[in-house]
């Protein structure tokens, strides 16, 4: 756990690689089976470091799973596209299928840590939320039926991977279709 001597990262590469070994350790074990003193070992530093860098193991899960949720969409949003079409729906469908095939681990830490603690952030609620207002941008009326239908389709996903890619596009397709039929 000692420190690489000589070698001081700038403030901002610290608090990335506690976040990074956090991650890898919260999915592992869930946030409250996990302790400070285990994350502090995953980035190869002292609890004392950790602690100079953020305030509680709270802290350190909000910063890592922030970005990954809420920020993600960002490279989706066309503002102002005024004949927004199937072809881009389907493109932010597959792009949001893709996005829970590369950070798997993530987002089933925070549906299992939604479902045990409601009282802290609602990260489902933020992730619909983030979806709803990414469509709405791009000039697709969602009402909460398309909501939850997009919603449950990319947790099928989740939880039933697929594998061939060409498949996943067939399937962003046929519901970016179903949502712009009238």
């Amino acid at each position: 756990m000692k420190e690489e001597v000589g070698k001081r990262l700038s403030r901002d590469d610290r608090r990335e690689q506690i976040i990074q070994a956090a991650l890898g350790v919260f999915i592992e074990k869930g946030f409250a089976s996990t302790t400070t003193s285990e994350i502090a070992k995953a980035a190869d530093i002292s609890e004392v470091t950790l602690f100079r860098n953020f305030s509680s193991k709270k802290e350190i899960f909000y910063a890592g799973i922030e970005p990954i949720l809420l920020k993600a969409m960002d490279k989706d949003i066309t503002p102002g596209n005024e004949n927004f079409d199937s072809k881009q729906i389907e493109q932010i469908i597959f792009n949001r299928i893709k996005f829970l095939e590369d950070n798997r681990g993530i987002v089933k830490l925070i549906l299992n840590e939604n479902m045990l603690n409601q009282k802290d952030e609602n990260y489902i609620h933020k992730m619909v939320f983030s979806l709803k207002e990414l469509l709405e941008k791009n000039k697709v009326v969602c009402d909460e039926f398309t909501i939850r239908l997009l919603m449950g389709s990319f947790l099928s996903f989740l939880y039933q991977p697929e594998s061939k890619e060409e498949l996943v596009k067939e399937y962003a397709k046929r519901l970016s279709e179903l949502m712009l039929k009238k």
